[in-house]
């Protein structure tokens, strides 16, 4: 997971981190630093407003103007509706809130080996073919990026504050993840503002306002379509589970087990590992004291939820990692483990369920015309190639593109069929009408949504870590499956 950090990045941090540790509604008043990174839509509405006592007293000691002129009123001045409803959207723009990982602190801390290349610019790119190409509907689309760190939840809601408040964008793409995550309500409650991306699980769903979609699975449908296939493949026979994650995973607890046993899945037990990812020593304290209670409960089977890091380093140390069966909710952790696991072998057969690899997604033909041709057309010295030739140590400009590009496409799909009259009720209204049963993603191919079906993506299948795959990552077990069958 990757940054470009830019100059605007380190002034905005340095004048609203401050602020927005002191109170979640904060909004920035340092407005002169910031003022050629935000973009201001204007209200006149107060210019219509009658002029005060004083100016009329002292006309009265004035000699009457009998000129035609004096006689009409001033022309009020006409303010476009779109100028003070919805937010983020005038004729002739949409505003968007582009949220991105903070690499460079990722990589600093050692948490990970390498960053995700220039995702702004690869943001940018895409935004301007967008544009190139007509917008949305006639609108352009304008950006206002952000970088957070992904292990401070107070840093990612300084940028939900950013996007939803100072700059009150129309939507947010890309959203927040790890423990940043809890910033995604931030956006879509506390703010009422519509995402593509962060981390949809079903307690943030529920306080959630704004309508909320994402390319992938959520978290909620990674487990129903893992548990299922798990099921469906044999490989659920026979299995005693222990359910563990930490604690930003918590509440994911009680339906990861609901699932299970759902499925006749026998749970033998379960753990809440509380010390967070930065904090390595504390997390490999409380792991070796849950992996006594796992032996001690005769499990066979470890079941993490959330990012499953830390849990797998945890029993590698307890002398488990090839001795039992590791199955994750988690893709995207799975996938990305970080430097804390510097033998990265031992997560080598843990299954998670996904969907396309890497690989069939790169070389998809709408990928390449809607999500690569774009970045390689406007950045000469990109390092866009198929995603299993990057080393562990190389930025890994595949991984924001997919991103990206996805929620981008979300977005624009669903804003194109609201039509002119764009606001959060036609978005949700043409989100849910229909139109989105059955459509498509670049590179992802068949996809759908609904109020209950917030993860868009349809086809899956099994997967499991290969430490061998470029720097680490996930390979097909199964072929592409219908987990509902």
């Amino acid at each position: 997971m990757k940054t470009m950090q830019s100059s605007r990045l380190f002034r905005l941090l340095a004048l609203l981190f401050a602020c927005s540790l002191i109170a979640a509604a904060c909004v920035s008043s340092e407005e002169d630093e910031g003022a050629d990174d935000v973009t201001e839509t204007t209200d006149d509405s107060g210019d219509d407003a009658p002029a005060d006592d004083g100016d009329d007293a002292s006309a009265d000691d004035e000699p009457a103007d009998d000129s035609d002129d004096a006689d009409e009123p001033a022309e009020p001045e006409v303010v476009e509706p779109f100028d003070s409803y919805p937010p983020g959207v005038t004729a002739e723009r949409i505003l968007l809130g582009m949220s991105m990982l903070d690499f460079e602190q990722l990589t600093s801390m050692g948490l990970s080996p390498a960053g995700w290349g220039d995702q702004q610019g690869i943001f940018e790119a895409l935004i301007d073919d967008l544009n190139d190409r007509g917008g949305i509907n006639g609108r352009m689309v304008e950006g206002i990026y952000e970088f957070y760190s992904a292990i401070d939840a107070a840093d990612a809601e300084r940028v939900c504050l950013i996007h939803t408040q100072d700059n009150q964008v129309f939507a947010n793409l890309a959203g927040f993840v790890g423990p940043a995550g809890t910033a995604d309500i931030c956006v879509t409650g506390t703010n009422e503002t519509i995402m593509i991306g962060g981390e949809i699980a079903g307690d943030e769903l529920a306080k959630s306002v704004a309508p909320w979609f994402h390319a992938g699975p959520t978290a909620e449908y990674q487990t129903i379509n893992l548990i299922n296939l798990l099921v469906q493949t044999g490989r659920a026979d026979g299995a005693k589970v222990f359910t563990m994650g930490g604690a930003a995973a918590a509440s994911e607890e009680a339906f990861s087990i609901e699932q299970l046993e759902a499925a006749g899945i026998e749970v033998v037990g379960s753990a809440i590992i509380e010390a967070l990812d930065g904090d390595t020593i504390a997390q490999d304290q409380e792991l070796a004291v849950a992996f006594e209670r796992f032996k001690a409960s005769g499990a066979n089977t470890l079941f993490v939820f959330g990012t499953p890091s830390a849990e797998i380093r945890g029993a590698a140390a307890a002398g488990l990692t090839g001795q039992i069966a590791i199955w994750s909710n988690d893709s995207g952790g799975l996938a990305n483990l970080g430097a804390t696991i510097t033998d990265k072998s031992i997560a080598n057969g843990a299954l998670v369920s996904t969907g396309p690899t890497d690989s069939e997604i790169w070389e998809s033909e709408t990928f390449q015309t809607q999500c690569v041709a774009p970045v390689v057309e406007r950045i000469p010295d990109h390092d866009l190639r198929d995603p299993l030739s990057y080393a562990p140590d190389e930025d890994n400009w595949f991984n924001p593109l997919r991103r990206y590009c996805l929620a981008l496409s979300i977005f624009v799909q669903i804003a194109t069929a609201a039509g002119v009259d764009l606001t959060p009720e036609t978005f949700e209204a043409a989100a849910y009408g229909g139109a989105f049963d059955d459509f498509e993603l670049p590179g992802v191919g068949p996809a759908s949504i609904s109020r209950e079906k917030r993860g868009a993506q349809d086809g899956v299948r099994l997967s499991a870590y290969d430490s061998t795959l470029g720097d680490g990552g996930l390979g097909p077990v199964t072929e592409l499956l219908d987990a509902y069958q």
